[in-house]
Parts: structure tokens; C-alpha cells; sequence
């Protein structure tokens, strides 16, 4: 089905470097393994996803002129993502994101140095987005700034607000933002340290749904590993179990799973079945070694849909 929607995404695009261990992963050891270098970064993880689910993306990030950023700059631009209203800064290095994997391939540990993020010019960014056409969803997340997702949002109008947290202490970064959100997407430590509160059983998971959604959130996804995702809007709380995949690596579910619930939402469909593309679309990334698989695509994703 083709969609005529229009997207736009405001977030990092960065250098990934993973190294997976052969055996169980020993800290303060040097582990025997290898490494794997891709394009990602959250914002262009989440705007690659949508541009293989058939939407029309403007990609607006940051990039530097060092040799990393010629590689995610030429990335983009194979792929077909639309670019040019980006930031492109002087004498800066690319955004990079180390991370290392343990035994099940799960992230064990990661390392973002996302430097660049904070010499943004403020002034030069209100000018930039008074310039930009409307999109039916911009989607943003925390690796910019409170005062640059805050700019965001007042000048920008007309349009859905889809927030990817990305990590614990960014997730703070969003605070302000919350009210005004139409989907928001978190994980459990992100919730927490939003909310202050602890979720320990699917009680204390359906107060912290609650929580978002009386401060406004029009429908709150919070994703919860082997548990799968809590969800829920002013009709409902539910949750939903992952779909079993054969796990080659999670860098970049989470941000997969965004393209999945704003794909089904594009499409008219209830939050339940947001819910279901979104896990779907997780369940196609994990099984591919990189940020965003290149299966990925609506013919996969609905026959991942239908099988459940």
C-alpha cells in the first residue's frame, strides 16, 4: 500500500563501530572477537527504516568534513535519504558510537561520543527550520538539546511529534517536551528516570503508561527487552510479548521499532496493532548484523505481521 505521508526526522547520524566477543565477554580483559563498522546513529537509523517502508524522508542532522562524515555523508546519499537540509560544520569530527557486545550479542556495553551535537548554533538552527516545508511527523530525539528540541517544537507546528529517548541520561533532555508528544518511545530505565518511578511488576509498569499519559503523551511505548513492550493511550494499557528471532545484533532495534509503530499509525491502524509492526519490525532488525537490515522493507514486515 503506498503511503503519502511525509516525514521528517531531526537526530544524530553517527559512525557505528561494534565488536562481538567469541566467548562470554570479560571485563578488564582483552576478549578475543571481531568488529563491524556502519552508518547509524539514532535519528538515521529511524529515518532509513521509514525510507524502506516507502515514506518521503528529510533526514536533518549534523555532519562534519572529516572522513568519517564523508562516509555516513555518502551512505545517505546512496540510499536515496534526502540530506540536504542538514547541518554541515567545519573543522568537526563525525559522531561516533563504540559499542561491545556480549555473548548473546546484546550490548553489554557502549560508549557515544556525540560532540558535535553540542556546537550546534541555535540561531542558525531557527533559521534552517523556518525555512522547511510542513511533513505529516517529525520525529525527533535526545541527542540534540533541551533548547534545540524545545526550539522544535515551537516552531514547528501542524505536524505529529514522535520522540525516541535514546538513553538514560539524554532521556532528561525530553522532559519538557513531554505534553506535546503524539507517540513517545522509551525503554524501562529511560521511563524510569523520566517518571521516578520503579517499575518491579506489570502493576508498577501499567502506573508508569499511566504516568506519561496523564501528562499528555497521546500513545507511550515503553519497551522492555525479553519482556517486550508496555503500551498504552487514554483507552487502553496493554502489552505485548517479542516476537522469537534468531539474535544477531540489537544496535538498532529500539530505533527500528520506532518506524514500525509510526508505519502502522500512517496507515489508520489501532495502537494494538502499532504495537505488533512496531515488535515486528524489531524482530527484522535483530537478525541482521548492522544498524538496519537491509530486508527491511513492507513485504517482510507484513509477512512478519501475519505469522503472528
Amino acid at each position: 500500500m503506498k503511503i503519502n505521508k511525509t516525514i521528517r526526522v531531526f537526530g544524530a547520524s553517527n559512525v557505528d563501530i561494534t565488536g562481538f566477543t567469541e566467548q562470554k565477554l570479560i571485563y578488564g580483559d582483552a576478549n578475543i572477537g571481531h568488529t563491524v563498522t556502519t552508518p547509524g546513529g539514532v535519528g538515521r537509523n529511524i529515518a532509513e527504516n521509514l525510507h524502506r517502508l516507502g515514506f518521503k524522508i528529510d533526514l536533518f542532522s549534523v555532519f562534519g568534513d572529516d572522513p568519517l562524515s564523508d562516509y555516513l555523508i555518502k551512505s545517505c546519499k546512496e540510499l536515496g535519504l534526502k540530506i540536504e537540509n542538514s547541518l554541515f560544520l567545519k573543522n568537526a569530527s563525525a559522531a561516533t558510537f563504540l559499542a561491545i557486545m556480549d555473548s548473546h550479542n546484546d550490548l553489554a556495553l557502549g560508549i557515544s561520543a556525540m560532540d558535535i551535537y553540542q556546537k550546534i548554533n541555535i540561531d542558525l538552527m531557527r533559521k534552517k527550520i523556518f525555512d522547511l516545508a510542513k511533513t505529516d511527523y517529525t520525529v525527533i530525539e535526545t541527542n540534540f538539546t533541551t533548547e534545540i528540541l524545545e526550539l522544535l517544537l515551537k516552531e514547528i507546528s501542524n505536524t505529529k511529534f514522535v520522540l525516541d529517548t535514546v538513553s538514560g541520561k539524554k532521556a532528561l533532555r525530553a522532559t519538557p517536551l513531554l505534553p506535546y508528544l503524539y507517540i513517545l518511545k522509551t525503554n524501562l530505565l529511560e521511563a524510569q528516570m523520566l517518571s521516578g518511578i520503579e517499575p518491579t511488576d506489570t502493576k508498577s509498569k501499567e502506573k508508569l503508561v499511566a504516568y506519561f499519559i496523564d501528562l499528555g503523551v497521546k500513545n507511550i511505548f515503553i519497551t522492555t527487552g525479553k519482556d517486550g513492550v508496555i503500551y498504552g493511550n487514554k483507552e487502553v494499557i496493554a502489552q505485548r510479548d517479542p516476537i522469537p528471532s534468531t539474535i544477531i545484533n540489537t544496535i538498532g532495534a529500539g530505533d527500528s521499532f520506532v518506524s514500525g509503530i509510526v508505519y502502522a499509525d500512517a496507515l489508520g491502524m489501532d495502537i494494538h496493532k502499532m504495537a505488533l509492526y512496531g515488535m515486528a519490525s524489531a524482530s527484522l532488525n535483530v537478525q541482521f548484523n548492522g544498524a538496519v537490515s537491509t530486508e527491511m522493507n513492507v513485504k517482510n514486515l507484513v509477512a512478519v505481521v501475519s505469522s503472528r
